[in-house]
């Protein structure tokens, strides 16, 4: 991927050359220090990069996961495995929740969400 002398991201038009591009900065940042990098290189889920660059990659970062995933598959990955640890991402889930979700009120939210998740897995 190839930024202009302003910084601004140049379109590339494969969302498949996004996901390798998020994937491999996850891979070589040791996100995956576990696991064999070829292995996770050519099994890593979608909601592996979703949760991931979520939490350990920077905002511009951030914003490619969104030009290249539905918003309501981000929301569940997040919901999923985020919000319910909200007291281990508090600071993250409240800045999505507002950011990039459009919360008006995100620790509500961000609470909200947590009991639903929780209530569906232990109800």
């Amino acid at each position: 991927m190839m930024q202009n002398q302003m910084g601004h991201i140049k379109h590339i038009h494969d969302n498949n050359e996004f996901k390798s591009l998020l994937a491999r900065k996850l891979i070589d940042g040791n996100k995956f220090w576990s696991y064999d990098k070829d292995s996770v290189r050519l099994n890593i889920s979608d909601e592996d990069i979703i949760e991931n660059t979520l939490i350990y990659l920077d905002i511009e970062d951030i914003n490619i996961l969104f030009r290249i995933y539905p918003l309501r598959e981000i929301k569940k990955v997040w919901a999923e495995t985020m919000a319910i640890q909200d007291n281990r991402y508090k600071d993250i889930n409240r800045f999505i929740a507002g950011c990039y979700f459009g919360v008006k009120h995100p620790d509500s939210y961000v609470k909200r969400v947590k009991t639903h998740e929780l209530n569906k897995r232990y109800l």
